[in-house]
């Protein structure tokens, strides 16, 4: 596998309907959220917030979709039979510890269809406190 250094080699090895979506999902975190910063953190695309990873996609995986993972970085200890941390009311999040989660997606449409509620729930992830 290859080790991106770069947020434009990463994207460059991307198929051209997988960079569609990513591209599109890059835009909509951004503007939900504009302090986010970008870079490239365990192979992918991944935000920063406060110093803090917060949201990174995982591209490399066996569905060959494209995951956003939301989590805390290094702030939090996991526990991975603990309730989330956060509501998800729309059912989207798919959790794996009280502070991991990840919607999936498999195509632009699903992307469009699902705008509003990812955006409430970027903005509701990043306002969850990182220190308890």
């Amino acid at each position: 596998m290859q080790k991106y250094k770069t947020l434009d080699e990463f994207l460059n090895d991307l198929s051209s309907d997988k960079r569609q979506q990513v591209d599109t999902l890059r835009g909509i975190i951004t503007k939900t959220e504009p302090r986010l910063e970008e870079h490239i953190k365990w192979n992918a695309t991944s935000y920063v917030l406060d110093g803090e990873d917060r949201i990174t996609f995982n591209l490399m995986n066996k569905q060959d979709v494209v995951k956003l993972i939301f989590h805390m970085g290094a702030t939090r200890k996991e526990d991975k039979k603990g309730a989330p941390i956060m509501q998800d009311e729309s059912g989207l999040i798919e959790w794996s510890s009280d502070i991991r989660g990840m919607v999936t997606f498999t195509s632009l449409e699903e992307i469009s269809s699902r705008l509003p509620v990812l955006q409430k729930i970027i903005r509701e992830w990043l306002s969850i406190p990182l220190a308890v």
